[in-house]
């Protein structure tokens, strides 16, 4: 014998995954003797905390178009066209001077809803276990959440001035040093990449800059566990890179993550296609992500006392990399 219970089976919150939607809904038949747990297992998805990876403003710009972030250049001569020749009494001195380029980004509006109904609401509280209106306003926040991350790292699908971290085509792109991963390098490939990739980025900036992080493909940082020497297995690859940059850049809070988006098989949606490895400053006269203003909640309105709705809004913007010579792609050949 079979009966029908009115209990909702999952939450499909921006669902790309392995939840059929089909398979959604308050009804479904169960036995005489199923057992239904209270608790409701929440879809989970990649997230990451933004501003370990780079600076985050919030708050600045607020309902502007366009973030602009001036650059100054010096356009003088070199030091020694100050020199003066003092036999020849009042001459002409050698000046310097300065310019301004600017670098933009635009900033877009956003809004969303999260919207139930009363007939909604019932057929929950009958289920018993389930908060349609708190699920609902959870997936509006996680719609926020995801996009903010995504344009973080890989910008704006459609909006091609909208760039991220891993995208930006003011950034020099170097494509010698990685000929596979990391992790998969043998002892000879692994001692050239340790002892060029450092002098490599330094070359980029002109010689003004060393960097604070090394961003790499998950697929990749996940295998660094193994050891450098497998004659001599005492330090890993991982412990080995970190000690060596820190060392050399004499910088004792240089860091290593892994990064999905820095995949190709997972950037390849967004255009990338890449195993991207990124070395940087994490600086904010290097690099930010602006947020003009954070998702903002409205309260729940209704015009017919059925169907309700709870907007929110925000603005945000991509990632502008105001130094991009202290921000250097290396891209896997493999």
């Amino acid at each position: 014998m079979s009966k029908a219970r009115f209990v909702k089976g999952f939450q499909l919150t921006n669902a790309n995954g392995d939840i059929d939607p089909a398979s959604a809904g308050f009804r479904y038949i169960t036995e005489t003797l199923t057992y239904i747990r209270s608790k409701i297992i929440e879809q989970k998805f990649y997230e990451v905390p933004i501003a370990d990876f780079l600076p985050v403003d919030v708050g600045e710009a607020s309902w502007s178009d366009e973030i602009v972030q001036n650059l100054a250049f010096q356009t003088s001569g070199g030091f020694f066209d100050g020199d003066v020749d003092t036999a020849q009494g009042a001459a002409r001195l050698a000046t310097v001077d300065a310019a301004l380029s600017p670098v933009r980004m635009p900033v877009r509006t956003w809004a969303k809803a999260a919207a139930w109904t009363v007939f909604e609401i019932e057929k929950a509280a009958a289920a018993g276990n389930w908060d349609v209106v708190a699920t609902k306003m959870s997936a509006l926040k996680k719609s926020w959440d995801l996009g903010i991350q995504q344009c973080a790292f890989l910008g704006h699908p459609s909006v091609a001035a909208i760039t991220g971290l891993l995208n930006n085509p003011n950034v020099n792109i170097d494509t010698s040093l990685l000929p596979v991963h990391i992790s998969a390098m043998t002892p000879a490939q692994f001692a050239t990449f340790v002892g060029s990739v450092l002098e490599a980025y330094f070359n980029n900036t002109n010689a003004t800059a060393m960097p604070d992080t090394l961003i790499l493909p998950m697929s990749d940082f996940l295998g660094l566990g193994a050891p450098v020497s497998s004659t001599y297995p005492v330090n890993s690859m991982l412990s080995y890179l970190q000690d060596l940059f820190q060392r050399m850049t004499a910088n004792d809070k240089f860091e290593i993550k892994g990064l999905a988006y820095a995949d190709a098989t997972r950037n390849a949606a967004y255009g990338l296609n890449k195993n991207r490895a990124v070395l940087y400053r994490r600086d904010p006269d290097t690099l930010s992500m602006s947020i003009p203003v954070d998702l903002t909640m409205l309260e729940a309105d209704t015009s017919n006392k059925i169907n309700w709705q709870q907007p929110a809004y925000g603005q945000y913007s991509g990632v502008l990399i105001s130094r991009p010579r202290e921000v250097y792609y290396i891209d896997e050949q493999a």
